[in-house]
């Protein structure tokens, strides 16, 4: 799936970690440089991949599942983690959590017990008695926008023994653009604050200005401040 574009370096990183089997890893850094993305379709996810989006309000039904009403019966809808856990019935998929460090207390602690290592975690259904395990395979890529690993709780960090800061899209979100974008949005992942724009933001500019002014485009995709420099580094990129 990967294009001819060179990996830079942080995605060559996650590539050698996956490769070596490492089931537990956090990608930070810059949002909108596709780490969801490459969490729920890259590397061994043949027994699928499930997201996981963290927040206040998210419960323990998103997890390990709750029961959702039908025509005649209420019928057991399986949770994101329960879901990865079981994978294809053999082998266990992947769980993709954004942003775990912005779930509630009580979630927290779940997810820290379900993320924990394959001969720790378990989880009983409290109706059934049933005892679920993760299968053999069973992964999880966290993804978060914070810049400094001190910011995440001890305990999420000690589940997840690699961290790998994501600081360049990866290529092949960058070949969705045109070509005269693509140097002007991988040097704009990780500006300074002000001048930072995420490929969502690029993709948004390249294709509204298909069907109107480049200029207007560009200043609803950049803001006010910031369009006029985007079409000069572009243009300075055309040139080059």
């Amino acid at each position: 799936m990967t294009t001819n574009l060179e990996l830079p370096q942080c995605w060559k990183d996650v590539q050698d970690a996956l490769d070596a089997g490492i089931d537990r890893i956090i990608l930070f850094g810059p949002s909108g440089t596709g780490k969801t993305f490459f969490g729920l379709n890259y590397g061994n996810i043949s027994a699928g991949a499930h997201r996981l989006i963290c927040n206040e309000d998210m419960t323990s039904a998103d997890i390990t599942g709750h029961y959702k009403p039908g025509k005649d019966v209420w019928t057991w809808n399986d949770g994101a983690v329960i879901k990865a856990w079981n994978g294809d019935g053999i082998n266990g998929g992947r769980v993709v959590a954004d942003e775990i460090n912005k779930a509630s207390g009580d979630v927290l602690s779940l997810l820290l017990s379900m993320f924990d290592s394959p001969e720790s975690a378990s989880w009983e259904d409290p109706e059934s008695g049933r005892i679920y395990r993760p299968r053999p395979g069973f992964s999880v890529v966290m993804t978060t926008n914070v810049e400094d690993m001190r910011e995440l709780p001890d305990a999420l960090k000690d589940r997840f023994p690699v961290a790998i800061r994501i600081n360049q899209p990866h290529p092949d979100g960058v070949a969705r653009l045109s070509p005269d974008l693509r140097a002007a949005a991988i040097a704009s992942a990780d500006a300074e604050r002000g001048r930072r724009f995420s490929l969502r933001a690029f993709l948004a500019f390249d294709q509204m200005r298909k069907s109107i002014p480049q200029e207007n485009a560009a200043r609803l995709a950049f803001g006010e401040r910031a369009y006029e420099s985007i079409l000069d580094a572009i243009a300075v990129n055309g040139v080059s």
